[in-house]
């Protein structure tokens, strides 16, 4: 079994996504990114683009983003995200 960890998604409005995850690929500014558990910290600014995540079970559901930024810290990663559905 894949290693999880913690996903928060968060707009101006209310936050979206808080679950355990095992992957998940984001569209950074410089191209698409892939985070598995014990990433080394990061922060950097998203663009608009599809957000893939693989939840602990598995199952993958795909987003779509439209800018924001992303930060990896002790196994949690959280997303600040302009608009996201």
């Amino acid at each position: 079994m894949a290693k999880s960890f913690k996903l928060i998604i968060i707009t101006t409005e209310k936050t979206v996504y808080d679950a355990e995850v095992t992957s998940i690929i984001a569209p950074g500014d410089m191209g698409y990114l892939g985070i598995l558990a014990d990433h080394a910290p990061l922060i950097t600014s998203l663009t608009t683009g599809n957000l893939k995540i693989t939840d602990s079970h598995g199952s993958i559901s795909n987003m779509t983003l439209s800018g924001g930024f992303l930060e990896v810290l002790k196994n949690t990663v959280t997303i600040l995200a302009d608009a996201i559905s």
